[in-house]
């Protein structure tokens, strides 16, 4: 809501005003709401690594809630520089835009659908009667506020759901289609460069290229960190639901299609994010070679060309995880080995534990 321009029949009332910005108020209070819960229930009724587990996720939702806030500025000015490259590529026909349309409406159910199938798989699970059945014989609640509070952790739980399968969906989705637009325009740019070396306009090459390097580099710039958060989020996740799968007996059915489901939602959210910022990068390198290559293809501009490649392209920007790691295909087989590696290492430590304390 923050990045999406309001209309003059909306700014002009001030119910209508106040209705649209409503949801910039809700969230914040709904993600701090369940923070307190859940500080709260583990200060006083619970000590269980689960619960240990929410918390952090939590606190990193925050984290990226704030970052992402901050940008909201530079979200807007990066989709208006989509918008005018694709423009000047000539990529903004009919069947493009509805076969963008398309995924941004099958990524949307796709959450959406998640957020539902994981609530109902939530409920109908013995997660949450556990807690209750704790919070109904706790020596710390006086009898008549059991029930409430039963009733606001029933909620928290909720809430927590929707915030990490729902809200935060977002980022990885937006991520995916600026990337995916990206990787269309550095492609046809390359095409296009073709044509254009046929007509000898060389300025129209690196207009065009300065304007997607540009528009790289911003996005490298605001988005690195956010992306970092969002994939140490979605790691710690895998590793619980991965865990949970492997070495936690399920209660019943639901709890088992419950860990499933999280665990298969998060992966998709993982390759998302992971695998067309790698094909971005793969793109990028391309087109830069091809604007490299350009003083060959105009001797009498030779000396020309060449400054001005050397003095405006000759960085190369790619996308990376807060300039750590370059994001490549790699990167998620390392990822994923990673938590394979760390999953047995602790559920091997927990075996030798529990078997240590039944000696």
């Amino acid at each position: 809501m923050e990045t999406l321009p309001c209309t003059l029949k909306i700014s002009g009332s001030k119910f209508f005003k106040a209705l649209w910005n409503f949801p910039k108020y809700l969230f914040p209070f709904l993600l701090l709401s369940v923070i307190v819960i859940q500080s709260l229930w583990l200060s006083f009724l619970s000590d269980g690594k689960d619960e240990w587990t929410a918390l952090i996720i939590l606190f990193l939702e925050l984290w990226i809630y704030i970052i992402v806030f901050r940008s909201r500025t530079r979200i807007r000015l990066l989709t208006e520089n989509l918008y005018r490259i694709s423009h000047m590529l000539s990529v903004h026909t009919i069947q493009r835009k509805h076969t963008l349309k398309l995924y941004i409406w099958v990524y949307c159910l796709f959450v959406t659908c998640g957020a539902v199938c994981f609530e109902l798989a939530l409920f109908n699970s013995g997660m949450i009667v556990q807690d209750q059945y704790k919070l109904r014989n706790s020596g710390f609640v006086h009898g008549y506020l059991k029930e409430h509070l039963v009733a606001i952790l029933s909620s928290a739980y909720a809430l927590m759901i929707l915030i990490g399968n729902g809200f935060f969906a977002v980022l990885p989705g937006y991520y995916c289609f600026v990337c995916c637009c990206m990787k269309t325009f550095f492609l046809h740019f390359v095409c296009e460069s073709r044509i254009l070396i046929a007509r000898q306009d060389y300025r129209r090459i690196l207009k065009i290229y300065k304007e997607m390097h540009e528009t790289m580099i911003m996005m490298e710039n605001f988005m690195n960190l956010p992306i970092l958060v969002s994939v140490v989020n979605i790691l710690i996740t895998l590793f619980w639901f991965g865990y949970s799968f492997a070495f936690t007996p399920s209660v019943n059915n639901a709890s088992g299609i419950f860990v499933a489901m999280g665990f298969i939602q998060y992966f998709v959210l993982l390759l998302v994010t992971l695998l067309p910022a790698a094909a971005v990068n793969q793109a990028a390198t391309t087109a830069r070679e091809t604007v490299l290559s350009l003083p060959g293809w105009f001797p009498k501009q030779y000396s020309t060309i060449k400054v001005h490649v050397c003095r405006e392209f000759m960085r190369k920007t790619t996308l990376t995880l807060w300039r750590i790691y370059r994001i490549d295909n790699s990167l998620l087989i390392n990822a994923l080995g990673t938590l394979i590696s760390y999953g047995f290492l602790v559920g091997t430590l927990g075996r030798v534990q529990n078997s240590n304390n039944e000696n």
